[in-house]
């Protein structure tokens, strides 16, 4: 099996494989250069003898023809310099003026990585006794062939063979992984369809298998959801036809009731109506996490939603103060206005459930951040930290309530949870925190419209 491990292992044994090929080749040139150094500085003396023998001949004339066939030799060039410091050939390289001009010593220059690999000078004498100087030039044949260049186009091209592939490699040990990620999020987010690439699928490593294995444990889950959603609902239609018998033979019951037995039936009502309102709510959970058609979402005033909330609570509860501030030219909301009502409402009157007599609950809705933010206060007495987080989970619901209303007046700590779901449904964010001065704040992040 080709493993992500061997791919990595491959690119990295290529690299060093290049690499060392270049450094032995150019490890093989240096001594190449310094085991024929001695070869060519050898015939030096041959040279000077020469030229000097030359000069004092045939004077300049002769000596400039001599240098001038040296110009067609490969390997070796000579230069002559004046007493004056001026060469008998026209534009000598720059290394030959600068060695030639250097101190009055004669030790030879050796530079293998320039054009002049080596440079010996000496003086000869004219038949007039005038002094000139002999540089001559001495050139590796691999200097001669330019083989520094192609060792410098061969780095660049390692460099560039291994850059690309590289970016091959990561880009196809990457792209999977980013999908990977998309596809995890759309998970985590409630998209119980969302599965792995295909091609993803073919691959025959650790990614592969990682995406078969992913897309196994997908829909094992969401089989799961899917059951106990679908038990929910079953269960919750399948109470109401015995509470609505029950709901008649209560009333039955009446008729032929004594006083004595009016107070337990009054009981037995009261857990009815409250059996009747949890079953509704449930039902309300199943049908929302079930809907995936949003062809009835429209554009939603958030500010006139609002409003409508608060002069509903004011009319359900015409003792407590309920006050409502909002920021003006707020966009809209695309959604369902009946789901946003009832989460706003569900929030609101948890809000009123905790709230401290004589106290307020404050509403207010404004721009943060590109989202619309709305939140709603009571002055409760909080919740400790360490329960905070489980508020917005079905059943669960602070002791402030019950203490406050009594064993008879009990929510089923569902509001919060369908506010929720609500919220994530539009795409939206629920965050409850305790208030520096006291209270309990909601704050409820949604996207505007567009």
């Amino acid at each position: 099996m080709r493993g992500v491990f061997l791919k990595i292992y491959l690119a990295f044994m290529v690299t060093a494989l290049v690499t060392t090929a270049v450094t032995i080749t150019l490890a093989a040139y240096y001594r190449q250069w310094s085991n024929d150094s001695v070869n060519l500085i050898a015939p030096t003396g041959g040279y000077i003898s020469a030229a000097e023998l030359i000069l004092q001949q045939g004077g300049e004339p002769l000596l400039l023809e001599w240098l001038l066939r040296f110009e067609r030799h490969p390997s070796v060039n000579a230069y002559v310099f004046d007493d004056q410091g001026l060469s008998l050939l026209p534009d000598p390289p720059a290394t030959v003026v600068s060695y030639a001009l250097s101190a009055e010593s004669y030790e030879a220059q050796v530079s293998p990585l320039s054009r002049s690999e080596i440079l010996v000078k000496a003086p000869i004498e004219s038949a007039g006794g005038r002094v000139y100087l002999l540089v001559v030039e001495f050139m590796h044949p691999l200097v001669v062939f330019n083989l520094p260049a192609y060792l410098g186009w061969g780095l660049l091209a390692s460099f560039l063979i291994f850059a690309v592939w590289s970016l091959i490699l990561s880009g196809y040990l990457t792209r999977p992984v980013r999908f990977m990620q998309k596809t995890v999020q759309a998970f985590a987010s409630g998209d119980w369809h969302a599965r792995m690439d295909p091609r993803s699928l073919r691959r025959r490593d650790e990614l592969g298998e990682l995406s078969r294995e992913f897309n196994h444990m997908a829909g094992y889950i969401e089989r799961l959801i899917h059951d106990q959603k679908q038990l929910v609902s079953d269960v919750s239609h399948e109470l109401r036809s015995p509470l609505a018998r029950s709901t008649v033979a209560l009333e039955l019951a009446r008729l032929d009731a004594v006083p004595d037995q009016e107070e337990h039936l009054d009981r037995i009502e009261l857990e009815t109506q409250r059996l009747n309102e949890m079953i509704e709510d449930l039902l309300n959970m199943a049908k929302l996490d079930a809907q995936q058609d949003h062809s009835h979402w429209s554009d939603v005033r958030c500010d006139n939603v609002l409003q409508q909330v608060v002069d509903d609570a004011r009319f359900e509860h015409p003792d407590s103060e309920i006050n409502l501030t909002l920021a003006e030219g707020l966009p809209v909301i695309f959604g369902d206005r009946k789901l946003l009502t009832s989460a706003f409402e569900n929030i609101t009157r948890n809000a009123l459930l905790h709230t401290q007599e004589g106290t307020s609950v404050d509403l207010s809705a404004r721009m943060k951040n590109g989202l619309i933010r709305v939140v709603i206060r009571d002055h409760g007495p909080g919740v400790p930290e360490d329960k905070l987080k489980d508020l917005l989970r079905p059943f669960v619901r602070a002791e402030s309530a019950r203490e406050r209303l009594g064993q008879g007046h009990r929510g089923f700590g569902l509001g919060l949870a369908i506010a929720h779901r609500v919220v994530s449904h539009h795409r939206g964010q629920v965050t409850i925190r305790n208030h520096r001065e006291g209270g309990l704040m909601v704050t409820i992040d949604l996207p505007p419209a567009g």
